[in-house]
């Protein structure tokens, strides 16, 4: 082989040599890890035309019920105000703000009696049962379909009002449950009332519809439960689908 074939092949293979170690060198990416990194994919077209979501789609926080308090007497009310009370599941007003009502609203104790002696208890605990104005005077009521009343009903100028019974224990006095059950059951009870009233709205003329909410510190007396306690599962409700927004929880003074 001639000397210039000698010279022009050593020549090729050292360039052969630097170019395999140029392409085997470490990027400086790959330098700091030890570890050779991927690049970076370029975006298509789709992607890149792609903007964040809409803060406008995310869900929107419930709308809760609102619990108002202030002193005063809770019979006092306009007409076609629902009165709520806590009740338990055998057919007795018969102590507390219970016996008020008893002795307020005859006809609708009867209804409540008749009602608990139809359903199990297990079937009520945590259930409410709406009752409509059936005491209400018939100065009030003569033209609106609710029952014919006795004299001495018709002298007393009842006003026409609902009453609303929270199943929130099973039994009274020593056999009630225990505040932690009487507890678990109030919202769910609220809840089967507020669909009630909205039930019955959607089919009520104007004048016979409930316009106004009002409602003791219900599971504080008897059932001896703290109204706190009470109160802040019913603020946690939602009512964004229905028609009672706030509930004005009325305390006699002192």
């Amino acid at each position: 082989m001639k000397q210039s074939d000698l010279a022009m092949a050593f020549k090729n293979s050292r360039s052969a040599i630097k170019r395999k170690a140029t392409d085997n060198a470490p990027t400086a990416s790959s330098t700091a890890t030890g570890k050779q990194q991927p690049r970076p994919q370029k975006r298509t077209k789709v992607e890149s035309k792609m903007k964040p979501e809409c803060s406008s789609t995310l869900q929107k926080p419930d709308e809760l019920l609102q619990i108002t308090e202030e002193t005063g007497d809770i019979f006092d009310a306009p007409p076609n105000t629902l009165i709520i009370h806590a009740c338990n599941c055998q057919g007795s007003w018969g102590a507390g703000i219970a016996k008020a009502f008893k002795d307020r609203y005859p006809k609708a104790y009867m209804q409540y009696v008749y009602h608990c002696r139809e359903n199990d208890e297990d079937k009520l605990f945590g259930t409410a049962q709406m009752i409509p104005p059936v005491d209400a005077s018939a100065d009030e009521d003569e033209d609106e379909g609710f029952a014919e009343h006795s004299p001495d009903q018709q002298a007393s100028n009842i006003p026409k009002h609902f009453v609303g019974c929270l199943y929130t224990s099973r039994h009274h006095g020593r056999k009630k449950d225990k505040p932690a059950q009487i507890l678990a059951k109030t919202k769910p009870a609220m809840e089967d009332l507020l669909k009630q009233v909205q039930a019955w709205n959607a089919k009520a003329d104007a004048g016979n519809k409930v316009e106004e909410v009002r409602m003791c510190k219900i599971n504080s007396g008897l059932f001896a439960v703290p109204w706190e306690k009470t109160k802040q599962l019913l603020e946690s409700i939602d009512v964004g689908n229905f028609d009672v927004k706030v509930i004005k929880v009325v305390s006699p003074p002192g």
